[in-house]
């Protein structure tokens, strides 16, 4: 009797074993490591730490490989590529939208898998969207190829401080158009002894290792309030020397000529140094710069809209619209790949904590309809001053615009060639990208 009683411990002992055994197989079989790439943005790691531990613990059969890339976007970029050519790429990425055109149009990212994100259909993720603001994410075949994890604008920054130091009201005399901005300049710029400009009104971002802002996303915006485009209106060449641009380049070198100075100096940093009266910027740039670098000047930052311009208006809309998004390697297997969108879904369901904590939009329409907690982040001037805002353009090859806007610039700032012929050069190697 106690034979068989020990037999019988024994044998429920086994097919224990055996189920532990198997599961364990299963579970060994079934994991996954999925590799996510992200460019350095420090406001935003914390929180993708977080959110990446938490969606651990929710999925213990997935262990994710966070990798933080250069800031520089270029820099990320070619790093990306590069891997993603030797087929040692992440499975998922966060990029700028504008970068991987040639990935989209060649089949080397996948369409979102908008049930894995928990969504019926690919229509009801834009639904749950602000109108538009996917676009930027959008193929020519209808799909769509990444879930953003910001979008972005520029609006007017003001130190007023320096105003009222100048006496001027910091919210009366605020600028709403380019001239004002002109107008304004003598008031507040002050020069040393020997006439060098030791404190600016205002200055664009200029191209550059140290243009924290893209300097192409003022201008190009300028040139469109004018109606100019980048491009003619069947997209197969360029349209960047049309009287919009001319317009707009010369502004911007005559503002340079009077009240930036010949060096053409960095923005960024300078209006964190308190020696900039506005620049143009994004939302991200009060908690990467100037809670970062000099918080006591937090308190005397105020937003305005992007300015308009006075004389010629034909789009009256702010800056361009641009977005970083995550986007799933298409080489990836199905199962990481659905991997992956669910860790999409982790990293946009809370867009809540990216906007109060990195002044970063990921533009819900429950999280911007939300409007007691709009009213106390510093991003909501910028979500109101994005409205009707078209989308930076994006094309094939288009990693290329960005320094072919950036050299017209120099030649006319630096090198002193007229606005039209260094337009007209830029048009060209804008329609040549079209023949690539």
């Amino acid at each position: 009797m106690k034979i068989m009683k020990r037999s019988g411990l024994l044998l429920s002992f086994l097919v224990v074993a055996v189920l532990l055994l198997s599961t364990s197989l299963v579970n060994a079989q079934n994991s996954i490591t999925l590799k996510f790439w992200s460019h350095d943005f420090p406001p935003r790691e914390k929180i993708d730490r977080d959110i990446i531990a938490q969606f651990e613990k929710d999925n213990p059969n997935i262990k994710v490989e966070y990798t933080v890339g250069p800031g520089d976007d270029d820099q990320y970029r070619d790093q990306l590529l590069t891997a993603l050519a030797a087929g040692e790429g992440p499975d998922l990425f966060n990029i700028l939208a504008r970068s991987v055109a040639e990935l989209v149009s060649s089949g080397a990212v996948a369409p979102v898998d908008a049930k894995a994100m928990g969504f019926d259909s690919q229509q009801a993720l834009e639904d749950a969207y602000l109108a538009g603001t996917l676009e930027g994410f959008m193929g020519d075949d209808g799909k769509l190829y990444a879930v953003p994890t910001e979008i972005g604008n520029y609006s007017l920054f003001v130190n007023t401080k320096l105003f009222i130091n100048a006496g001027l009201d910091p919210i009366k005399d605020v600028p709403h158009t380019w001239e004002d901005i002109m107008a304004i300049a003598p008031k507040l710029t002050k020069k040393d002894a020997s006439g060098n400009i030791i404190q600016r009104a205002f200055d664009f971002s200029y191209p550059g290792p140290d243009a924290l802002m893209s300097p192409r996303l003022t201008y190009g915006a300028m040139a469109y309030q004018l109606g100019g485009t980048y491009f003619n209106e069947d997209n197969t060449a360029g349209a960047v020397n049309t009287e919009g641009w001319v317009k707009t380049l010369t502004f911007m070198r005559d503002y340079a000529k009077n009240f930036g100075g010949p060096a053409l100096l960095p923005v960024a940093a300078d209006f964190v140094a308190g020696n900039v009266a506005m620049v143009i910027s994004g939302a991200w740039y009060m908690p990467q710069e100037i809670q970062g670098k000099n918080p006591d000047m937090a308190k005397d930052i105020v937003v305005a809209p992007f300015p308009r311009w006075k004389e010629g208006l034909v789009n009256d809309a702010g800056s361009y619209i641009f977005g970083y998004g995550l986007y799933a390697n298409s080489a990836s297997s199905a199962e990481v790949q659905t991997a992956a969108w669910k860790l999409a879904a982790a990293l946009s369901g809370q867009p809540e904590r990216y906007l109060t904590d990195a002044q970063l939009l990921q533009p819900r329409k429950s999280l911007v309809e939300n409007t007691d907690l709009m009213k106390t982040v510093f991003a909501a001037p910028f979500v109101a001053d994005m409205k009707g805002n078209p989308w930076t353009p994006i094309i094939k090859n288009g990693g290329e615009l960005p320094g072919i806007l950036n050299r017209s610039m120099d030649r006319v700032l630096l090198e002193g060639a007229d606005p039209q012929e260094s337009l007209n050069t830029a048009n060209d190697e804008i329609t040549a990208l079209f023949k690539q």
